[in-house]
């Protein structure tokens, strides 16, 4: 049993300190990051916005008006995959041209949309966010003044309704942004977000979408781009922003982040590191618990105990650094409930990506 202990508190210790690295690195990023150019100027080039969507009739009206309102005009193609609502005639009734898919699945809508693409710049966003009237403007500035192939927007979770469910939701999500915009400015990780991503038409990679994926645009067009030695920049500020609503439940999130994961095996090593770094650390607690149910040792509660306050003090340093760079103010209770509510996160996740039940838009993936 002694002989137990020591080796869990050897694998224990090593994966606290890989978290605790990954924190001090988010937070080295961004101080590193420069601030100082913020995104005003001329704009040059005109800008389309591909909206692949499916049963989006009720959200998309919001999106399409907001566009319609930007200070910088935009040319909107919505791409209907395949929708069984209104979603059609919601573009058509806002006077946007809706097209159908060629194929199935998130990735086939874009390439669709590609063909319609006339202008100097393209971003892609999902039907469900919302933008502020200087969103095209922001990352079109920073596009040219970086002389960037892409540019990602922050995307925010709102906490409507006011929640403790969807403001841990939004704490937790503005977490894995930090660690990208750090990521994006070093030059270190090819990451973002589909719902928010702004591309030089030219280097768009339409052909490295991967269509028999149903997702995960995002991740196999920055790979590409990152392979070609093309520039990914992080517009940061609210104006970049797209806003978009929690998941509803629990289930929910955990296909969303399984999802997600099943996408990590074909993504570049520093995202690749950091699934298995945040996967590492969840796992440690179940082992030294089971240690706990062997042993029923004062040492095993010991080090179970210690090792979920040491990585409490990662996690609020985490909350730190996203609290600063989205402007959000942490209430109380904050540090003590994420670190479980996450844990609940992660484990539920690889849960349904190990039974294999990893859907999306009710397509198995």
């Amino acid at each position: 049993m002694g002989k137990m202990l020591v080796l869990l508190g050897v694998i224990a210790g090593a994966t606290w300190l890989a978290y605790a690295a990954f924190a001090w690195n988010v937070g080295r990023r961004l101080k590193a990051a420069d601030r100082s150019n913020l995104p005003i100027g001329n704009i040059s080039g005109e800008l389309t916005v591909l909206i692949p969507c499916r049963n989006e009739a009720e959200a998309l009206p919001h999106l399409l008006n907001d566009l319609q309102s930007q200070s910088h005009p935009v040319r909107i193609v919505v791409i209907d995959d395949a929708s069984t609502d209104g979603t059609r005639r919601a573009a058509e009734a806002a006077g946007v041209i809706c097209i159908p898919a060629e194929g199935s699945g998130k990735k086939s809508a874009l390439a669709t949309g590609f063909k319609h693409v006339k202008t100097p710049w393209l971003a892609t966003v999902d039907a469900d966010v919302r933008l502020g009237a200087d969103w095209a403007r922001s990352l079109v500035v920073t596009a040219g003044r970086e002389s960037a192939a892409c540019v990602l927007g922050g995307v925010v979770i709102s906490a409507e309704p006011s929640t403790a469910w969807y403001w841990f939701q939004r704490l937790e999500f503005a977490v894995m942004q930090t660690w990208i915009a750090g990521g994006v400015q070093s030059g270190r990780l090819a990451m973002g977000s589909g719902a928010n991503s702004l591309y030089a038409t030219a280097d768009y990679p339409a052909n490295a979408l991967q269509t028999e994926w149903a997702s995960g645009d995002d991740a196999f067009a920055l790979l590409a781009l990152r392979q070609a030695d093309k520039a990914i920049k992080w517009c940061g500020g609210s104006d970049a922003e797209a806003v978009t609503s929690g998941a509803p439940s629990w289930k929910a999130l955990w296909q969303q982040r399984a999802r997600w994961a099943s996408k990590t095996g074909r993504q570049d090593s520093e995202t690749r590191r950091t699934a298995l770094t945040i996967a590492a650390v969840h796992a440690v607690p179940l082992a030294l618990a089971f240690g706990v149910l062997v042993t029923g040792g004062t040492a095993s509660w010991m080090m179970l105990t210690g090792f979920v306050a040491a990585k409490a003090l990662v996690d609020w340093r985490l909350l730190v650094l996203a609290g600063r760079e989205f402007g959000i103010t942490l209430r109380a209770g904050d540090v003590a409930q994420f670190p479980f509510r996450y844990a609940v996160l992660v484990w539920g996740a690889w849960w349904q990506l190990l039974r294999g039940h990893v859907e999306w838009k009710g397509r198995r993936i």
